[in-house]
């Protein structure tokens, strides 16, 4: 009768982990989304937000897609010897019990090949892909140009650790 109970431990065993692994990524959310107007004709955008995880396990951004650009990349803007450049990042951790923030001159989505502008008012939708969590799809606020911050952007982030 043992050597039944050992197949059905390891059943049990991995059946927890993955219910771990789906509360997890449940845990992970998006606030403040939101992208500045940009021209007609205009072939690129970004995306800011402030990415949250309240879980126990860290897990990593790995990808971004959007119906309003053919191309979607994580990027962050770096400095060196006095000059600015984006580059593109393919994979962001984002660690247990804390978060990121994707804002202008630093961390953001990158959308190329804009078809149509990116209007003040409107709102659209991003799908976040997350390494282990799955899809993540976050509404975007599009705000004025001269934008520097969502309608909820807030300085105190009270505990959350970054």
């Amino acid at each position: 009768m043992l050597r039944y109970r050992e197949p059905l431990t390891r059943l049990v065993a991995v059946g927890l982990l993955m219910a771990g692994i789906g509360t997890a990524s449940a845990e992970i959310m998006v606030h403040d989304a939101w992208s500045r107007a940009t021209p007609p004709g205009h072939p690129t955008g970004a995306v800011y937000f402030e990415l949250i995880n309240k879980g126990r396990l860290s897990d990593a951004l790995v990808g971004v897609s959007t119906a309003r650009a053919p191309r979607s990349e994580i990027h962050r803007t770096i400095e060196e010897g006095g000059n600015s450049r984006m580059v593109h990042t393919p994979r962001v951790r984002i660690p247990a019990e804390g978060g990121l923030t994707f804002e202008p001159g630093g961390r953001h989505i990158m959308l190329m090949g804009l078809e149509q502008a990116l209007a003040e008012g409107e709102t659209y939708e991003i799908v976040l892909e997350l390494e282990d969590g799955g899809e993540l799809p976050v509404e975007v606020e599009v705000l004025p140009p001269t934008a520097m911050g969502g309608s909820g952007h807030q300085d105190d982030h009270g505990d959350m650790s970054h």
